[in-house]
């Protein structure tokens, strides 16, 4: 009798187990639908990179002012505009796309 016990307890466990695992006992998670964010095109300048040009020396140059947004944001859309190109590395004699902030 305890071994025919023993032998429905490890199935009972064993069913538990498969069900947890393929069902599950906890709700999925969902996530609320977000509006896709409008592509709101970025203004820039082709420049063609000098020697001990940064990204940032560029376009405080031509604002003539210190930058306006963010440099993750500037970074962020020198990427976008600019796809395959590294801010942190910029070429000498290359033309990239700068992204241009209005005052």
């Amino acid at each position: 009798m305890k071994k025919l016990l023993l032998l429905l307890t490890i199935c009972f466990i064993f069913y538990i187990v498969y069900h947890d695992l393929t069902k599950g006992t906890l709700p999925v998670a969902t996530t609320a639908a977000t509006p896709p964010k409008e592509n709101i095109p970025v203004p820039y300048k082709i420049v063609k990179v000098n020697a001990g040009d940064t990204l940032l020396s560029i376009v405080e140059e031509e604002l003539n002012q210190s930058l306006p947004v963010s440099i993750d944001r500037l970074i962020r859309d020198f990427h976008s505009l600019n796809p395959g190109a590294k801010a942190e590395s910029l070429q000498i004699g290359k033309k990239y796309r700068i992204p241009i902030y209005t005052k």
